[in-house]
């Protein structure tokens, strides 16, 4: 059977146990519902959580897909340290989509005045939020001159039955189509499906060229071809197995207010003036769920953080062939830090690995770049590295002036300090020691005797049983 959201909740009930979670009492999209995984958070915990009941709405709400590590890696069916290498590996490896006649998606089909973005339970999850968002849906376009497909996750704001606010980047791919479009006053034709397999919303976050199909690195992903059917009102294609999917098109020339929305930095991000969605046609599963994310929370920073591990370790790796590992950690947004690790042979080598991570991805504000005995994907070792390798006005440099996330709250333009646009400073820390001068050895106790210390020999709580 192809791979989707339910496949996928069937796997994740039978292999973390304890991690799926139900709720059966009504709950108020308006807050109450974040709010619910805002207690469990603090708590220490992140299931997937499937509210059967939502309010206003007779569809159940899943959430929480990819919420840790656990989860990402059973998306892969790896172990987590696998995860980043098996990406790299699938993405290198796409599979182009299947096309079939039909699909679940399209078991219920909504046009014209049926079209109710009202009966989609969307939340309402912070208290400054401008409204109900949809915060996880992969919106689909193709460019107007080289039909090639884009796919991407944006969020969206409801403002009427059958208009949602779209705010994407300018540099975004989707912003390319879109500026494409209406230079021609003419409108983008999209659609965002909901619910699919997390293998898709992995791949959504891919970082490939423009012009670069992310849904064959779905198929990769998934190491089957991604099944693709017809959309009802628009001349685009549209996952078949996706629970939920919203069609339309971007209006030319019109913009809508849209935000304060709770941000993956973990602030709001401002209002915009942004594209409107003009939607055509609403089609779903019998019975659909509809995935939600809570924006500021780990999900979202998980959702999009393999794609850019992938992109980081494959651009630095072409620049300094030494690299052995990287890690975009929660505490930077899993977008705004990087750590990278290298076998180093020679000295300025760290820093031609921090000029390529930074190249890489324009959000990456802050490299640390560390030897191989230190391990990237524990912040205390890096912190280590950094307190006792580093001189800092000899082993930091800045890059002024450079593009970053408009969502940076201590962002710049180019012309003031003061005034927002997605400028910021970069730097780099080279934690690395030197190749040639003398250098204290890490202390340890000898490895022959870590090696044959069996604990449960000592303590009878470790001792293993068979």
């Amino acid at each position: 059977m192809p791979k989707d959201l339910r496949t996928f909740l069937e796997l994740a009930e039978k292999k973390l146990p304890g991690g799926v979670r139900r709720v059966r009492r009504e709950v108020d999209p308006e807050y109450e519902l974040c709010a619910i995984l805002r207690k469990l958070q603090l708590r220490g915990e992140v299931p997937i959580v499937i509210f059967e009941k939502v309010k206003g709405s007779d569809m159940p709400l899943v959430v929480n897909a990819i919420a840790d590590e656990p989860k990402l890696a059973l998306t892969l069916e790896v172990t987590e340290r696998e995860l980043l290498q098996t990406f790299v590996k699938r993405e290198a490896n796409p599979i182009s989509p299947k096309e079939v006649k039909d699909g679940p998606v399209k078991e219920q089909v909504f046009t014209g005045k049926d079209v109710d973005l009202y009966r989609l339970p969307m939340t309402t999850q912070c208290e400054k939020d401008s409204g109900a968002f949809l915060t996880v849906g992969v919106t689909i376009c193709r460019d107007p001159e080289t039909g090639a497909y884009n796919s991407g996750i944006y969020r969206q704001m409801r403002h009427e039955r059958n208009v949602l606010g779209m705010s994407f980047e300018p540099q975004s791919h989707m912003g390319y189509c879109y500026r494409k479009m209406e230079k021609q006053g003419k409108g983008l034709p999209i659609v965002t499906y909901l619910g699919h397999h997390p293998a898709t919303l992995l791949g959504s976050q891919s970082r490939l060229p423009l012009g670069g199909n992310e849904m064959t690195v779905m198929g990769g992903l998934m190491e089957e071809p991604l099944e693709l059917t017809p959309c009802q009102t628009q001349d685009l294609m549209v996952p078949a197995r996706a629970e939920i999917a919203i069609e339309g098109f971007i209006r030319p020339s019109e913009r809508r207010w849209e935000g304060p929305f709770g941000e993956y930095t973990w602030y709001y991000g401002y209002a915009r003036n942004s594209p409107v969605f003009e939607v055509t046609a609403i089609t779903h599963r019998e019975n659909p769920y509809y995935q939600d994310l809570f924006s500021v929370f780990p999900e979202h920073l998980l959702a999009g953080r393999v794609g850019r591990e992938a992109i980081l370790f494959e651009k630095v790796r072409a620049s300094c062939p030494s690299v052995r590992d990287v890690s975009m950690p929660m505490s930077g947004t899993c977008r705004q830090t990087a750590y990278v690790q290298i076998d180093k042979q020679f000295d300025g080598e760290a820093k031609m690995a921090a000029l390529a991570a930074m190249a890489s991805d324009a959000f990456i504000k802050w490299v640390v770049v560390v030897d191989k005995d230190v391990d990237v994907h524990n912040e205390s070792q890096v912190l280590w590295a950094i307190s006792t390798r580093t001189q800092p006005d000899q082993d930091t440099f800045f890059v002024p002036n450079s593009v970053g996330s408009r969502l940076d709250p201590s962002g710049y333009s180019v012309w003031s300090r003061h005034e927002r646009n997605g400028m910021n400073t970069k730097w780099a820390i080279d934690a690395t020691m030197p190749i040639e001068a003398p250098f204290e050895e890490v202390a340890d106790v000898p490895k022959d005797v870590l090696d044959r210390i069996d604990l449960g020999n000592y303590f009878e709580d470790l001792r293993e049983t068979h």
